[in-house]
């Protein structure tokens, strides 16, 4: 008999839609039937791209008895992460509470109604020997726990409910209450959390933190850290040797370009080979601003390296862009980008390929040690490994089988991805970019806007799929902020055309703050108000995960709307939005990194630059040469006068180059 998933159109849902278990998707029906039968619920949440999930899937889900054992006892639930964020990170939050690892697959056991008493994330099918439970005896433990002592189970749930309502209101202060002490402690804060050595801010397993790196990169431009030698060079070193380390090591793919999802060593040589485009959408635009800063040809290239890759492989401006890559191929991790020794031997010689590899980190395969791509600290060496090693790698590497491309559209990653097309262009001082980044903004509204809400996702080949969506609130933010970034340099490409961005921003947010404001509490909720399947009580996220908070997002959207129109509400609005984060500052700001960068961005000051229409080009090519910092371009009429504007300051300069001297003075 086939299960609920038949017609669905996420391609995680539909892998398991084959599958003896009888699967449902998240709605009434899943919890009327769970209350009808006296059934646990068991919430199974992955995506495409995860290997532990496929892994699972393979060991436990497509076994006869481990599926019986799920239908007897269980009403089950599949939920793709991608399609119901809102979904995934309340019962990841919930499951941390268990004091349980929280990751992908997550799985959490629910009451009827929805209320987790208990999860965790893998379990193998037998005994691994490593502590953790099989899932057969997972599922029979808590199935009988069920039957003989639910109060217990419904205890549980009912604690776990009241802390998940208390973590939705940050201790909030007055608006007034915030200091730019708060800043500087953060930094130091972040900084004291950096590896000298290998950089990156957490032990192994480590991800790539862009936007810590974004936070430390815009607090540069600060008096404060201008002024203060030692704690210059105290971000400079936590900046490069992070960004160094990643640009050389095995998390990036240094055969075809793109980063994967994290490293399993401290030194970013072995890693977890899922490509995830919201992740390298934010590198992309953090690796162009250290250019900016730094001018170092590793960044350069990774920058170029990406862009070719998710151009080549992830879509295209006029169609969208997909969401992910499997970590696997051929039911293998990593198969696709790893090699043996004698592969290597074959391909390179041995006289090329011996001295490369004792520099490699070994990755164990089983039968023999893997061999993973990755640059050393020596230039010279660098610049022959990418001359006469890659090239030939990725010849032998496109007669390999390629992992599968989750080819979704979400609204979200591709709004990001529109901010970090922006940021390159600059970078790269090519215009050509800059016209992308208006074109897939173009896709965005003409694919995913509906009656000025944004939906989260679209199907190729199924315009109609995006109505099934649930709103959410970082699609709506996201896309007023990449809105508003089109806005501020749109026109060097596009004359006349930052108004009309400016205008849809306003639409969007008035949107916004229409379906997910909290009315009592400052924040904004993740999912809507008129949502149609919401989890068991709307949440407010606050900190920064795999992306950024939509409550952090919208403090650079208000500080941005505020300059751009000159209306004096969405400076109350970004007053009341960072009021929720002054506390978490001082407690947690490695956790707030995109909030804290959007309060450094508008305490150091956004710039308003009038200029006339025959300085365009010469602007244009002389930014990229200039650290990073918000500014809103317009071009009008003739003349030789160009007007900066940085909050109450206002002045005059004769050339472009003047104009940069002066706000990088």
């Amino acid at each position: 008999m086939p299960n609920k998933l038949q017609t669905e159109k996420s391609p995680y849902l539909l892998q398991h839609s084959k599958q003896k278990i009888e699967w449902m998707t998240w709605g009434p029906e899943a919890l009327e039937k769970a209350s009808q039968e006296n059934k646990p619920l068991l919430i199974s949440i992955g995506y495409s791209a995860c290997h532990w999930c496929q892994t699972m899937s393979r060991q436990n889900f497509e076994d006869n008895y481990i599926a019986t054992l799920m239908n007897r006892h269980f009403v089950c639930v599949l939920v793709d992460r991608e399609e119901r964020p809102d979904l995934d990170q309340f019962y990841m939050e919930a499951i941390r509470m268990f004091n349980q690892s929280a990751g992908w697959p997550l799985h959490a056991f629910c009451l009827p109604t929805g209320e987790p008493f208990w999860g965790g994330t893998f379990f193998p099918k037998e005994d691994i020997g490593q502590e953790i439970a099989p899932w057969p005896q997972v599922l029979i433990r808590i199935s009988e726990h069920f039957r003989t002592h639910p109060e217990e189970l419904v205890e549980n749930a009912k604690n776990v409910m009241k802390n998940l309502l208390h973590t939705n209101h940050a201790e909030l202060s007055s608006s007034a209450a915030w200091s730019p002490s708060l800043l500087i402690d953060a930094i130091d804060k972040v900084c004291g959390l950096h590896d000298e050595k290998y950089g990156g801010f957490t032990p192994a397993p480590k991800f790539p933190p862009s936007m810590k790196i974004d936070f430390l990169v815009a607090a540069m431009e600060s008096d404060y850290v201008k002024q203060n030698s030692i704690i210059s060079e105290k971000i400079n070193r936590c900046i490069v040797t992070t960004l160094d380390n990643m640009a050389n090591g095995g998390i990036f793919d240094q055969v075809e370009g793109g980063f994967f999802r994290y490293s399993v060593d401290a030194k970013w040589a072995v890693p977890h080979f899922e490509k995830m485009m919201l992740e390298n959408s934010l590198l992309l635009a953090t690796y162009a601003r250290a250019f900016r800063k730094y001018r170092l040809p590793q960044y350069q290239r990774v920058v170029q390296k990406t862009l070719t890759w998710l151009l080549k492989n992830m879509g295209s401006p006029t169609k969208g862009f997909a969401t992910s890559v499997s970590a696997e191929s051929e039911n293998v991790e990593g198969k696709y980008y790893v090699w043996t020794k004698p592969e290597l031997i074959e391909i390179l010689g041995e006289k090329t390929a011996t001295p490369w590899m004792e520099k490699l980190e070994l990755i164990n395969g089983g039968d023999e040690p893997l061999f993973h791509p990755s640059l050393t600290d020596d230039n010279s060496l660098n610049a022959q490994i990418e001359k006469n090693i890659l090239p030939r790698l990725e010849l032998a590497r496109s007669s390999r089988k390629p992992p599968a491309v989750d080819k979704k559209r979400m609204a979200s990653t591709n709004a990001v991805l529109i901010q970090a097309l922006i940021n390159t262009s600059i970078a790269m001082k090519d215009k050509a970019l800059l016209e992308k980044a208006c074109e897939l903004a173009d896709w965005m509204k003409a694919e995913l806007l509906d009656k000025q809400l944004i939906y989260p996702i679209a199907y190729p080949g199924n315009p109609k799929a995006i109505q099934t969506s649930e709103l959410l609130l970082d699609d709506f933010v996201f896309w007023a902020e990449s809105l508003l970034a089109l806005a501020a340099v749109s026109e060097f490409v596009r004359p006349q055309s930052s108004a009309k961005y400016v205008a849809d921003a306003i639409a969007c947010i008035e949107q916004c703050i229409s379906l997910f404001r909290d009315e009592k509490v400052t924040g904004f909720f993740l999912s809507s108000s008129g949502a149609k399947a919401p989890p068991p009580i709307r949440k407010k996220y606050w900190y920064d995960n795999a992306s950024p908070s939509g409550n952090s997002a919208l403090l650079r959207v208000f500080s941005q709307l505020h300059v751009m129109t000159k209306d004096k509400r969405w400076k109350e609005e970004y007053r009341d939005a960072r009021s929720a984060y002054l506390n978490i500052a001082k407690k947690n700001p490695e956790a707030i990194s995109y909030a804290l960068t959007a309060i450094t961005e508008e305490s150091v000051g956004i710039v308003e630059v009038t200029a006339p229409s025959q300085a365009r080009d010469e602007i244009f090519n002389i930014l990229g040469e200039y650290p990073h910092r918000p500014t809103l371009f317009k071009f009008t009429g003739q003349g030789t006068t160009i007007t900066l504007q940085v909050k109450e300051h206002r002045e005059e300069v004769s050339s472009p180059k003047a104009l940069m001297e002066r706000l990088y003075a």
